[in-house]
């Protein structure tokens, strides 16, 4: 008994220490992903913040949608994402990803989003020319007051991105088409709100970016998204300015802005509800 006890730890130990090992946001600030990995045996650890707030010009507000971060609640939220990567192979990464919530709060844990994910990149080198990964990604249930809340949705919710990207001198241009789904309990609001969400979401983005000093990225990161929200026929669009600073090879420090609206034409409309979001933070890159 006490031998299958050892061996049942062991277990344990080991695959906990396979699920540390697993880059939920490998360019971060960006949504977009890129099709490079983090070298072998190498790690990667990304903190951020980030601020989103909503406006509804109704009186009763719309149900919030903020793309990149997994949080469907109205009113203010604040949070402090923590994603960690290792390199496993020369093509193979894999990460780890909670976030924790300072904003909003109440009887429940302020960490959720537990977020797994691996990252092949199946051609190229992610330095030169044309490169393409495949990026599938696993989140962990919340509990039922997250998710009435609107800080995740108590169910398994799983997901595969497929990466492009292109490298010149100067300009990365890369491209992701993603597939989620998103299921959840029926039996509790989501973001205190009674509408029905679809549970098979869909997304494009384009994200070019320019390096216009030694130490300075621009860019500009586009997309539309499936709408979660299933009585709203409309997709969801957004559109996000970043700036990144790397003052090391092993240090980016990153900005980013980002509104979300039904369309890209009303996205800065004082008259139409829109979801914005600020971000900033840290990546930090060691052997």
């Amino acid at each position: 008994m006490k031998d299958v006890w050892m061996l049942g730890c062991r277990f344990v130990v080991i695959f906990v220490f396979f699920l540390i090992n697993f880059s939920a946001f490998a360019y971060a600030p960006l949504n977009t992903d890129d099709a490079a990995t983090v070298a072998k045996g190498s790690n990667q650890l990304e903190q951020y913040f980030f601020l989103i707030s909503e406006y509804s010009p109704a009186v009763t507000p719309e149900d919030g949608f903020s793309t990149g971060e997994n949080y469907e609640g109205t009113g203010l939220a604040r949070g402090f994402p923590l994603a960690y990567a290792r390199g496993l192979t020369d093509t193979f990464d894999a990460s780890f990803s909670p976030t924790f919530y300072a904003t909003p709060s109440g009887g429940f844990s302020p960490i959720g989003n537990y977020t797994f994910a691996m990252k092949w990149r199946y051609a190229g080198d992610g330095e030169h020319g044309v490169s393409a990964a495949l990026k599938p990604m696993l989140i962990l249930p919340a509990a039922v007051d997250q998710q009435i809340y609107g800080l995740g949705n108590s169910a398994i919710n799983a997901g595969l991105t497929s990466i492009f990207s292109y490298y010149l001198q100067s300009l990365e241009v890369h491209a992701n088409v993603s597939y989620f789904r998103a299921p959840y309990d029926p039996n509790y609001q989501v973001g205190f709100s009674a509408d029905a969400k679809r549970t098979n979401l869909y997304a494009v983005s384009v994200a070019p970016v320019w390096q216009f000093a030694p130490r300075f990225k621009l860019a500009l990161d586009v997309g539309v998204n499936t709408n979660p929200n299933e009585p709203d026929p409309s997709l969801t669009t957004y559109a996000m300015l970043a700036l990144i600073y790397s003052p090391t090879k092993e240090v980016d420090l990153g900005i980013a802005y980002q509104r979300n609206a039904t369309n890209f034409g009303t996205m800065f409309s004082a008259n139409e509800a829109n979801t914005s979001r600020f971000q900033a933070g840290v990546t930090y890159r060691f052997d």
